[in-house]
């Protein structure tokens, strides 16, 4: 799902109070030249991280359910237990790294740059004031012409195009007073200073 905006949705320039936000640093910045990397570690190696997270809760979980014997009831209940720790602390543990990875993200796209891409996507919930329901039933395409892509070492893999609004955050169409997340192609419902 990559091409311009759809035609009934205002592009981030189009939306009241965006020349004010812009102008006051609210905006995703606007690099002429390939920005430096100020995250450590970046967005790309964050969604490393929150995968290979995911990956080990699941395998302990699985892990735990396989390896541990159930011979009699009291060994079975044991084995709920550890079962369930090993799924609470996954929980925990993904949750944060989803936190970080979220933060890290919304940093270099306001900054201008993205270090990780991907065609469609979403890792928050949407607003119900923005979107009509809590969790929202699209698919969210992304459009990364609007920035600079980087490779986690600075590189540079893809140079904007000054006329594509970048990915970030600006005020928003549907919440007035507030920002809401585009991805470079469609507004998302996602309210991230609410």
């Amino acid at each position: 799902m990559t091409g311009p905006p759809s035609a009934h949705l205002p592009r981030p320039r189009d939306v009241a109070g965006f020349a004010a936000a812009a102008s006051a640093g609210l905006t995703p910045a606007r690099p002429t030249t390939p920005p430096r990397i100020d995250t450590a570690p970046t967005a790309h190696q964050a969604f490393v991280r929150l995968g290979a997270t995911l990956a080990v809760a699941v395998a302990a979980s699985i892990l735990c359910l396989v390896l541990l014997p159930t011979p009699n009831d009291q060994i079975a209940g044991k084995t709920a237990i550890a079962f369930i720790v090993t799924m609470a602390i996954g929980y925990v543990v993904t949750r944060a790294s989803l936190r970080r990875f979220r933060a890290i993200f919304l940093e270099e796209l306001q900054a201008g740059y993205a270090t990780t891409t991907f065609l469609q996507g979403l890792f928050w919930r949407r607003s119900r004031e923005a979107s009509g329901s809590t969790w929202g039933d699209d698919v969210f395409g992304w459009e990364w012409k609007g920035l600079w892509v980087l490779d986690s070492h600075g590189n540079v893999v893809s140079a904007p195009d000054p006329s594509v609004d970048p990915p970030g955050l600006y005020p928003s169409p549907n919440v007035p007073g507030s920002r809401e997340l585009w991805t470079g192609h469609r507004w998302t419902g996602v309210l991230p200073d609410k």
